[in-house]
């Protein structure tokens, strides 16, 4: 379940910092002009980047099992959200 964390704070920190003048500002610059069913995915937007990435994990690393997969990507979009609050109340 540590892994829940890791994912959530990789992704909130790698879309937070695609924000101009950060250091991942030439990634979002890239994903910028692609349709939204795709910027958001790859990084536009945390909670779907972060949601990508817990799905995709959870089906390579875990024996199947429908509950804890949808428990799992839930969570961490949930922690994406915390972060994110935190952050833009620290940050606005």
């Amino acid at each position: 379940m540590l892994e829940v964390f890791k994912i959530s704070m990789i992704a909130f920190m790698f879309v937070a910092l695609g924000e101009p003048d950060e250091i991942f500002a030439w990634y979002r610059r890239l994903i910028d002009p692609l349709p939204l069913w795709l910027n958001k995915p790859l990084g536009g937007c945390g909670m779907c980047f972060g949601g990508q990435l817990s799905f995709w994990y959870f089906l390579f690393t875990h024996e199947y099992n429908l509950i804890d997969h949808l428990f799992f990507v839930s969570l961490t979009i949930f922690l994406v959200n915390i972060y994110s609050l935190i952050w833009n109340y620290e940050n606005p």
